[in-house]
């Protein structure tokens, strides 16, 4: 593809610190992220399902034999890379896929098993949701992020949610994002959690 036809670089403050930074950078962002040429999305999601898919083959051939992984994805919304035929392909390979809804009373995310012959409805902040809704304990997230740093922080879209979810389970996060929604620092509030691996389309950035 001819460089010219390349989305330019969301104009973002690199270093984000206050609330108003990061509100700031998220709807920039955001708005970004949709307006990527179709092409452009399709070979970056591309690049980007392939290397979370390398780090998963590792990770799971690191568990015991024969014991399958309940993993936590999401549905994309707001131009978030599109997973949804590596789901389809961990589904074939006999993995459980669950994704996320958000828990009454502001708790940790629940998860519900998904099928790529699942029904979809419409929920909250326009996220799908598999109907019914059978819930499931992921052994592993992974993640949409807004924007993100080095050290594994990502920005969200800031309601905490699975800030609040990885306080409550100690699971392996793996973070999903492009190249351009990378912040040069990013100032980590007391609640957030780092991510164990951010997956771009260009790099896996582990943390340690």
């Amino acid at each position: 593809m001819n460089d010219t036809t390349r989305n330019p670089e969301p104009r973002i403050t690199r270093s984000i610190g206050d609330e108003s930074a990061r509100r700031d950078a998220r709807n920039t962002l955001i708005a970004w992220r949709r307006s990527m040429d179709a092409q452009e999305r399709r070979t970056a999601d591309a690049a980007i399902a392939a290397r979370l898919e390398a780090w998963l083959e590792a990770w799971l051939s690191a568990r015991p034999a024969g014991e399958r992984a309940v993993l936590g994805a999401y549905w994309a919304v707001r131009g978030e890379p599109d997973l949804r035929e590596s789901m389809a392909g961990w589904h074939r390979a006999g993995h459980a896929i669950a994704l996320p809804r958000v828990a009454a009373g502001g708790g940790p995310l629940e998860f519900g098993r998904w099928t790529p012959a699942a029904t979809m409805r419409a929920a909250a902040f326009g996220i799908a949701l598999p109907e019914p809704f059978e819930l499931l304990v992921p052994t592993l997230l992974i993640v949409p992020c807004v924007g993100f740093d080095l050290r594994g922080y990502r920005l969200g879209y800031g309601g905490g949610h699975y800030d609040r979810t990885l306080a409550v389970r100690a699971l392996p996060a793996i973070g999903v994002a492009y190249d351009a929604c990378e912040f040069a620092r990013f100032a980590a509030a007391a609640h957030d959690r780092p991510m164990t691996a951010i997956v771009t389309e260009t790099r896996t950035i582990t943390r340690g």
